[in-house]
């Protein structure tokens, strides 16, 4: 420890009642083999969790089956806090007793931190070796990392990253952390609201970690698992301390504190364990914010993501906006403040999240590090939705998906793969926890298509079948290239103003029904705009712009001009000579 760090250990018996006022946390999911389907806990499995949290030697009966990918206690706490009514009064008796603070043999203070912890028994702390072997007599050693290790979070959680700082309990002057023996790698208890009855609500609360990270249910050991549940369950504090508590959006917390992990501590790398859950369960179209109280952990990618591609302040900015919310009911605030901080950023989240679908086919043997995750080579692949074979004719590959989702289609050539990159970019839906399901239909063919179609490079056409074509982008794939659409230009270029009768601006798929027009001299001088109806080429799949010769005469001379059209959809841009 540091100079400045005053060592109070104290060796006698301290009671500290303290009586949680809010139980908070999500409940899990079914596991893997389950494909990630959520369960309803009972409350006796419960009740179950609590009791294992607080005492790592309770086992629970052989019919409960509920004791897997758990990676801290938030989210079972606040389950129990929000089906406090359905327990009976004997368990709400029993889990008062359980949920109040521990009674440790010893304490320092180091930095902002009060850490207490015991030197015998079950509880005490422990160094392992390199067989994971628990090395005797290094309870203090043990204390000294945890000291080490939460004061360089807080730095960089809050002095470098700009978080607040969470509130003290009871107004002490140091965050209070317990070491005992667990069976998840850390818990953050909540206190008592500080806020009154505003909204969000916001609490203290202390944190309790493992005394050794021996055991088998850990993926990372020792001091590296000491590191990442450090920098978990801290943000936890700052979240629900200085941000707020929304109870139906729990994934958010742990994603952020998942995420949070990698930037305290990058070289651990204990998040891996959850990605597949997002690249194999969220492949089958599921919402992005689907059972918003089950995990999260696996769903940090989107701060990666979110970090990477617009900088390490965005999530901050996201839960600067989740304080200040009042939401409507049953609203998503965890998604309406990113959708917020995207659109302030100067992109639409519509555009975010299909560039978010992308990076998600680029990792595996696939991964570009330097362009997408840092760590995407680590990643598994995201699953297909469908397979199916193309045999040079007409193939449609169909699925049923939710608002805001993934989805990717694998068209099998023999020789090479074609995949289709699908995001439903319907934030509103999402936002509104809206999970009806949308048909989508994408197709593949060498043979002429109704409109509106995309033409390819490859001489192959594509299109996707939807109601509302607005609320989806698409990209294709092959051999971990993206397929460009063939470029179609305006026409006829030149453009002679006596003899032509309408200047024609392909769209591509775009179904939009207006487009907003403006023409640029060579000194970008605005010389025409005008809203124009948009409607399909009478030669082919593509929708147009028509610009009649007419409305453009008076103001154009000969030269070269720049064209830029806005739809619902997208932006397109054109150059064209003009002759007189």
């Amino acid at each position: 420890m540091q100079e400045d760090e005053r060592d109070m250990t104290r060796c006698w018996l301290k009671y500290l009642s303290f009586v949680i006022l809010l139980l908070s946390l999500v409940f899990l999911s079914a596991g893997a083999e389950e494909k990630g389907t959520a369960r309803r806990l009972t409350t006796e499995q419960l009740l179950n969790h609590v009791r294992a949290i607080k005492d790592a030697s309770f086992q629970p009966g052989a019919a409960d089956d509920s004791f897997q990918d758990v990676k801290c206690g938030f989210g079972i706490q606040a389950q129990v806090k929000t089906r406090w009514s359905e327990f009976t009064q004997v368990q709400q008796a029993e889990l008062s007793i359980l949920m109040k603070a521990d009674v440790m043999q010893c304490d320092t203070v180091a930095g902002h931190f009060h850490i207490f912890y015991d030197t015998t028994g079950i509880n005490e702390p422990a160094i392992l070796d390199n067989a994971l072997r628990r090395i005797p007599g290094t309870a203090k050693v043990y204390i000294s990392y945890v000291a080490q290790i939460f004061n360089h979070v807080w730095d960089i959680e809050v002095e470098q990253m700009g978080y607040s700082a969470p509130p003290l309990e009871n107004d002490q002057s140091y965050y209070n952390i317990y070491v005992k023996d667990m069976t998840d790698y850390g818990l953050t208890t909540f206190g008592g609201q500080i806020n009154g009855t505003g909204v969000p609500p916001r609490y203290t609360s202390n944190i309790t970690v493992d005394n050794d990270y021996q055991e088998s249910q850990f993926h990372s050991h020792g001091i590296n698992a000491l590191k990442v549940t450090a920098a978990h369950e801290f943000h936890h504090a700052i979240q629900i301390g200085s941000y707020g508590y929304w109870e139906n959006d729990v994934y958010a917390y742990e994603l952020t504190s998942t995420w949070f992990e990698d930037v305290v501590y990058t070289d651990v790398n204990d998040y891996y364990q959850y990605l597949r859950n997002y690249f194999e369960q969220f492949s089958d179209g599921r919402s992005f914010n689907s059972n918003p109280n089950v995990g999260g952990y696996e769903r940090c990618i989107w701060a990666h993501f979110m970090a990477k591609q617009f900088g390490p302040t965005m999530m901050r900015k996201v839960w600067e906006g989740m304080r200040n919310t009042i939401p409507l009911q049953n609203e998503d605030v965890f998604l309406k403040n990113n959708a917020a901080v995207l659109a302030d950023f100067g992109t639409t989240p519509q555009t975010a999240f299909m560039e978010f679908t992308k990076w998600n086919y680029y990792t595996a043997d696939r991964a570009d590090t330097v362009k997408y995750y840092s760590e995407g080579k680590y990643y598994p692949r995201f699953l297909p939705l469908q397979k199916i074979d193309f045999y040079n004719t007409a193939t449609t590959a169909s699925g049923s998906v939710q608002a805001l989702s993934s989805s990717m289609y694998d068209f099998d050539m023999q020789r090479d793969t074609i995949t289709a990159v699908i995001a439903n970019v319907d934030f509103s839906s999402a936002i509104m926890r809206n999970t009806t399901q949308k048909k989508i239909d994408v197709i593949l063919s060498s043979q002429s298509l109704s409109p509106p179609y995309k033409d390819l490079v490859n001489g192959l056409k594509a299109k996707i079948v939807v109601d509302t074509l607005a609320l989806w982008r698409s990209i294709l794939m092959q051999d971990s290239t993206q397929i460009r659409s063939v470029q179609l230009n305006a026409a006829p270029n030149p453009f002679r103003l006596t003899e032509a009768q309408k200047l024609i601006l392909p769209l591509h798929e775009d179904n939009a029904p207006w487009a907003d027009v403006y023409i640029y001299s060579s000194a970008f001088d605005l010389a025409f705009s005008g809203q124009l109806r948009t409607s399909y080429d009478e030669n082919g799949g593509t929708r147009v712009i028509e610009v009649p010769a007419s409305a453009i005469q008076s103001k154009l001379s000969s030269g070269v001009y720049f064209i830029i059209a806005k739809t619902m959809n997208g932006d397109y841009k054109w150059k064209v000579a003009v002759i007189r």
